[in-house]
């Protein structure tokens, strides 16, 4: 019995872990997104604005 709880814990663990390492933060697509809306806003190409939208998730972490 204790060698499936430790083994439970050793996979929750794990996957925990690897789910920590690979997320954004949380606020990093609304904050995006409300850039690329100011940029489409202020008169700038679409295709310019869908670039920095991209850098910025690239680049949020």
């Amino acid at each position: 019995m204790y060698k499936k709880l430790a083994l439970f814990l050793f996979a929750t663990a794990t996957a925990l872990s690897a789910t920590v390492a690979t997320a954004r933060p949380p606020f990093c697509d609304s904050f995006c997104f409300t850039q690329y809306k100011g940029c489409i806003n202020s008169g700038k190409p679409q295709d310019q604005c869908a670039e920095q939208y991209s850098d910025c998730i690239t680049n949020c972490s």
